[in-house]
């Protein structure tokens, strides 16, 4: 399961969010992180995706979904905290949040196009049986 450069990359991705999503709930900073993303838990939604993906390594197009859906989450989450960076409220917990979810879209990026290297090269060894 691990020997796959793309299941690297996503127990990257898991370690990231787990930080992040300990960051967002544990802030010791007086300014509380109000957003939709905290209020409806939807921080825990990355790294539970991201395990169940590691998970079903077999599977590679359910995998590759995954990945892209995690990718969206991603965006929506460095969307939401760049308007609040654009509006003035820059406490080092939101840039730390900004740059890991960043890092992760790009690690999920590299991991999906491994998982599409890999669904083409299972493919084109069934065509050649």
């Amino acid at each position: 399961m691990i020997q796959r450069i793309q299941s690297l990359y996503l127990l990257l991705v898991i370690l990231l969010s787990c930080f992040v999503s300990y960051l967002s709930f544990n802030s010791s900073f007086e300014i509380g992180l109000n957003s939709w993303f905290k209020t409806h838990y939807c921080f825990f939604s990355i790294p539970l995706l991201g395990l169940l993906s590691l998970f079903i390594y077999n599977k590679r197009k359910i995998q590759s979904i995954l990945c892209f859906v995690l990718i969206i989450i991603n965006i929506l989450v460095l969307h939401i905290y760049g308007i609040k960076v654009f509006q003035g409220n820059s406490n080092a917990i939101i840039i730390v949040i900004l740059v890991c979810s960043f890092l992760e879209c790009i690690l999920l990026i590299m991991a999906r196009k491994a998982i599409n290297k890999d669904e083409k090269l299972v493919r084109s060894i069934d065509r050649i049986r």
